[in-house]
């Protein structure tokens, strides 16, 4: 069954259940789909109330506010009805599906688990969401009160209207519906997918209808009739059909001149939470304005080419890099030249993710410290958070630079926010006043208060603590990933080690990736080779070309400086520097001095290219390395480097990499026996730090014998190969002899699935 196939399967569950005997589908037997239960969920999720600073907090934590107090019978529809609402979004992972039903199942007073075949299901979808996941509180209160409307009818005519499209829209549209679009149209689709389109996208699906017309002579005006009738001439013909690939390629190149897309605002990103320690967001949402800062320059005329904003910074700071020219060459092109009136601007902090459009043409301030360029802003109150965002926008807000050309994410940003795409604002309520500080102009003694107050940074105070929820989709132990992030607070400085395929690099960029959001902070991942020297690492000197075009030869900041420099400037968050293959290069000629200060983090050095200038490592700056032990470069790393850093293994049949395997199969419904299969060959190996890890068996491949066979013959036994390189004549022999996949699975493992591929016959030579 194909992953699709598993989600039409499960939705037919929930309305068999659900929409037409009031039955759980969790836990069969139990009627929790009954008219009040389902009246009194939709009452919680349409009533909830408003905050009173205006910011709405992500969707988990309004559901869990919302289901507070709640019949433990409405919380259980809660969590099914979050289950059907999460089957059709094809741009959320699985896990985040699944930790999302999961979490509310936790308020029951006893356990409750999502049946084996449904949970399947989740990591499947049908058709992106986009912007439209951010409406799931509308989605699954007008679902609700779908439910309470059908619990009223008689069950021959619910099971009437789960036997027909046609009686199922009828029965849908019969509950009125003004925010939840996106989610009666994945209905329809789910529950009867040879009729209704697959796509969440009336703009597409129009697109479609209007270049088919001729399929069917005059249309209708009823949409979804019309798309029906279309497929059924189309497929009449003998042609396959697929809506999908045809919006594809009408997203590339709209057919007869037909837009794709709505026009959109250019938008901005603009960094405030970290400006020389300081937060100025409040003040900026206050006063309404964002702003750059260049302390020590004049003013800068707007229209000036930037050959002459060059000359400017190099008149002002005449010691800088050319990437440092330039970067500041293209911060004051960009603020005082490119953004314009109308504009979108967005800021972040923390999770935070604020709107706003510009209002006015640049500004200096000279004496309003660090605020030096300001636009003027409106500001408005709806407040997103970061995983309101699909990946690629979340992608997009990331990174230093103090001011980013946003492109096509300026298009989801306003709609998420309502924001009309070319003229009026929708929301047309500005931010309001953040606090009495901000609010009241005068102090308590009665004397007018500094106008550039800001939020000053305290430093971090710690690292997260992980929750369960990242341990789940990351596939370790809580209790590991715990440990692991307070090794990296106590120490500062940590190595993941273990064989190849234990997914050292993936685990370390996510606890990068956590601690750095949760702090405001940021991270980074550099890769150590035999040829990487202290000049690529730290600072040297460089050729390169100025921002006016000219030839220099000036000393350049490696990642480690950089991203001290950042960290410097924001105390409060935490950057982390991630080092794959920490051990692939000559440490003690990469660090050089940085030995000292791995050590010594509240001492200041000189580094050997920065005479006269002293230098420290920040508290809230954080290493993680990773270390292949099968790689013979591991005698490079000495004891000086060993004392430095927190240890933390990765080998199989320990945990956490132990059951990783298990729990990916389990996931993605594959044969549970290819973990026992991993454990046979390490033990046939011997050898802890050769041990081969799980990551070469996560692949769909191994549902099949042919599949496990290729991914055996290329990567696993090559890997072999060259460990007993030069111990036996015909290795290669050896190796299949020993650790092949027909060896092993003759000592009493299960039969494999039937072959599915085409060369199968050549993979099973290849054992």
């Amino acid at each position: 069954m194909t992953g699709k196939e598993q989600v039409y399967a499960a939705t037919r569950v929930l309305l068999e259940k659900g929409f037409a005997a009031d039955d759980s589908a969790f836990m069969p037997g139990r009627p929790v789909w009954t008219q009040t239960n389902a009246e009194n969920l939709a009452e919680r999720l349409e009533y909830q109330p408003v905050p009173t600073e205006g910011k709405k907090p992500p969707f988990p934590e309004r559901y869990r506010t919302a289901l507070e107090g709640a019949d433990p019978d409405v919380v259980q529809l809660a969590a099914e009805l979050l289950y059907l609402n999460l089957l059709a979004p094809s741009d959320i992972k699985g896990v985040t599906k699944r930790v999302a039903v999961r979490t509310v199942l936790k308020a029951m007073p006893r356990p409750v688990a999502v049946p084996a075949e449904l949970d399947a299901a989740l990591d499947g979808g049908i058709t992106p969401f986009g912007p439209a996941v951010a409406y799931r509180s509308q989605q699954i209160a007008w679902m609700a009160r779908v439910a309470a409307n059908v619990s009223s009818f008689p069950h021959q005519d619910r099971r009437a209207a789960l036997d027909g499209p046609w009686e199922f829209r009828a029965l849908l549209d019969a509950t009125p519906n003004s925010t939840a679009h996106a989610q009666r149209l994945a209905l329809l689709h789910l529950a009867f997918p040879d009729t209704f389109p697959d796509t969440v996208s009336i703009n597409g699906l129009k697109a479609f209808v209007s270049a088919h017309a001729a399929e069917v002579g005059a249309l209708t005006g009823d949409l979804e009739r019309d798309f029906a009738a279309i497929r059924v001439a189309i497929e009449a013909r003998g042609e396959p059909f697929d809506l999908s690939l045809w919006l594809q390629q009408w997203a590339k190149n709209p057919p007869d001149g037909q837009s794709n897309s709505v026009p959109y605002r250019r938008g901005w990103l603009v960094r405030g939470a970290s400006v020389q320690g300081r937060n100025l967001v409040p003040r900026w949402l206050a006063e309404g304005y964002c702003s750059i800062s260049m302390p020590g320059y004049p003013q800068v005329d707007v229209g000036l080419t930037r050959s002459e904003i060059a000359q400017v910074v190099r008149d002002v700071e005449s010691g800088l890099s050319p990437a440092q020219e330039r970067t500041r060459v293209t911060l004051l092109d960009h603020f005082l030249n490119r953004m314009a009136q109308g504009d979108l601007v967005v800021t972040v902090n923390e999770d935070r993710v604020h709107v706003g459009v510009v209002t006015g043409g640049p500004y200096w301030l000279p004496g309003q410290l660090p605020a030096h360029y300001r636009r003027e802003v409106r500001w408005l109150k709806a407040s997103l958070r970061r995983g309101d965002l699909t990946d690629a926008a979340q992608d997009r807000l990331t990174g230093q630079a103090s001011l980013v050309d946003l492109g096509e994410t300026a298009r989801e940003i306003a709609e998420l926010v309502d924001l009309d795409p070319l003229t009026d604002i929708n929301d047309d309520e500005e931010v309001g006043p953040l606090d009495d500080v901000l609010r009241d102009p005068l102090g308590s003694d009665g004397l007018p208060k500094p106008t550039n107050v800001v939020v000053e940074q305290p430093p971090l105070a710690g690292l997260p603590e992980p929750t369960a929820e990242l341990a789940c989709e990351l596939l370790v132990d809580s209790d590991w990933l715990v440990e692991t992030v307070d090794l990296l607070e106590e120490k500062r400085q940590l190595v993941l080690y273990g064989p190849p395929g234990t997914g050292k690099t993936y685990l370390a960029q996510e606890v990068a990736r956590f601690v750095a959001e949760q702090t405001n902070g940021s991270h980074r991942l550099v890769q150590f080779h035999p040829s990487y020297a202290y000049e690529d690492f730290v600072e040297g000197f460089r050729p390169g070309l100025g921002a006016d075009g000219t030839f220099r030869f000036a000393k350049e900041f490696g990642p480690l400086r950089r991203l001290v420099e950042d960290a410097a400037a924001n105390p409060s968050g935490a950057y982390v520097l991630v080092i794959d293959e920490i051990n692939r290069a000559n440490l003690a000629k990469v660090f050089g001095e940085l030995y000292f200060l791995l050590e010594y983090r509240n001492r200041m050095i000189e580094l050997q290219y920065s005479a006269g200038e002293e230098f420290r490592l920040p508290a809230n700056v954080f290493v993680i390395g990773t270390m292949n032990t099968a790689d013979r470069s591991i005698a490079l790393v000495d004891a000086a480097m060993r004392r430095r850093f927190a240890w933390q293994p990765l080998f199989p049949g320990e945990p956490p990499v132990a059951d990783m395997l298990r729990r990916w199969l389990a996931k993605h419904d594959l044969p549970a026996h290819v973990a026992d299969l991993l454990d046979a060959l390490n033990a046939a190996i011997g050898d802890r730090d050769a041990a081969v890890g799980p990551s070469y068996l996560m692949n769909q491949r191994v549902a099949s014998e042919a599949g496990l066979a290729r991914i055996w013959r290329t990567q696993i036994l090559p890997l072999l190969e060259e460990r007993h390189l030069g111990e036996h004549a015909d290795v290669a022999g050896y190796v299949r002899d020993r650790y092949g996949l027909a060896t092993l699975l003759a000592s009493a493992l299960p039969a494999m699935p039937p072959a599915e591929e085409s060369d199968s016959g050549a993979d099973a030579a290849g054992q």
